[in-house]
């Protein structure tokens, strides 16, 4: 076998994956579109619905520091809506991965796709709804006067851990959703005892003491500073911001993952 067949082999080989990746991203457009268009409805309300989800979660919490709890701080709705933007994502993409199968149950039964995509399809279907939560970050920055400065470059970085870890969190949310239907409230109560056991209402920097260093082994409250680096401080994100998400992000995939490719024959007799 000459050279030439090598590289003719190798030329197939890299077609043969583009092929792939570029069936299964229309199996995940197609999944998060037919989603996102059973929850929105159409029409003109659904973009008024899909704009007023983010501006209503952070307000809630806005009205809780400035009001009740009273407590000002630097830019204070900037400072909530970065961390309350970046747990939305993660919450309802696991609110999306529960009833995955479920929802999607005539496709399932009734078509061959590959099964794997599922959570990768609630986690991009939540992603797409989570664009109108950049509208309020740059409003935030807007209201406050926060500069733009040259850190917000590491925004990117930020939101594609934040998104990682929404598809880490996807497939064994999946899974559960699936064996356990009724765990999903105590799974619902759980993420959001998470976000109020990291940096959410009060930034970390505001947090003294022996609570400062358990905080940070929740990796929400790497994502929650990361955010408020990029947008409010104006400051590049500390290591540990980015390493420790992205750390239990492939954690949690490399045994989850498996785990689903493993079970997945068997999910669909179940719905």
């Amino acid at each position: 076998m000459g050279p030439g067949a090598g590289s003719s082999e190798a030329a197939a080989g890299v077609g043969a994956l583009v092929s792939k990746a570029k069936r299964s991203w229309v199996v995940l457009w197609t999944l998060a579109v037919a989603d996102l268009r059973a929850r929105y409805g159409r029409g003109r309300i659904r973009l008024v619905k899909w704009l007023f989800d983010p501006f209503a979660a952070v307000g809630v919490y806005l009205l809780l520091v400035t009001l009740i709890l009273d407590k000002q701080g630097a830019a204070p709705g900037l400072s909530i809506a970065c961390a309350v933007v970046a747990f939305q994502i993660v919450l309802m993409t696991m609110v999306n991965a529960m009833d995955a199968y479920n929802s999607r149950s005539t496709t399932v039964l009734n078509m061959g796709f590959p099964r794997l995509l599922i959570p990768a399809a609630s986690t991009l279907t939540e992603s797409i709804a989570f664009a109108g939560s950049l509208l309020l970050l740059v409003l935030m920055m807007v209201i406050y006067g926060v500069s733009i400065t040259v850190s917000i470059l590491w925004f990117p970085l930020v939101l594609a851990i934040n998104l990682l870890f929404a598809v880490a969190c996807a497939y064994p949310v999946t899974l559960m959703g699936v064996w356990y239907p009724d765990m999903k409230p105590f799974v619902l109560s759980v993420s959001r005892t998470a976000f109020f056991l990291a940096p959410s209402l009060i930034p970390l920097s505001q947090i003294t003491g022996a609570v400062s260093d358990w905080i940070k082994l929740n990796p929400l409250t790497g994502l929650f500073e990361g955010y408020r680096d990029a947008l409010l401080y104006g400051q590049a994100p500390a290591a540990w911001e980015l390493l420790y998400p992205l750390a239990i992000a492939l954690l949690l995939l490399s045994f989850f993952v498996p785990l689903y490719r493993r079970e997945q024959l068997h999910l669909a007799k179940m719905i």
